[in-house]
């Protein structure tokens, strides 16, 4: 699937320890802008959410940049999930999260 259509990942022990959806630079686009509020869909709930930044230098001191997150609870390491766009609603996306258990 495309990834203008889908955001998809595999969530890391710190996004699970620290609820949150980590998002890659080269992907925010996908989502609106940073800041800007939208719905974000699962099967169990929603909830109103937004891409947030914080400042980073894991790369160094010298080269300082941010790193780009939703906050959502409940996620297990090893999880994968797709986010996508729902077509039929402005700022709504659809969070589907598949158990690490059903990979092999």
């Amino acid at each position: 699937m495309s990834s203008k259509t889908m955001y998809s990942r595999k969530i890391s022990s710190k996004e699970a320890n620290n609820d949150f959806i980590f998002i890659l630079k080269n992907k925010l686009s996908f989502f609106p802008p940073l800041g800007e509020v939208f719905e974000l869909k699962s099967e169990k709930f929603s909830c109103n959410v937004q891409v947030e930044s914080y400042p980073c230098t894991c790369r160094g001191p010298d080269l300082p940049h941010e790193h780009y997150f939703i906050k959502w609870e409940g996620l297990e390491q090893g999880d994968k999930l797709e986010i996508r766009r729902n077509s039929s609603k402005t700022n709504e996306y659809l969070l589907k999260i598949v158990s690490q258990e059903m990979y092999p």
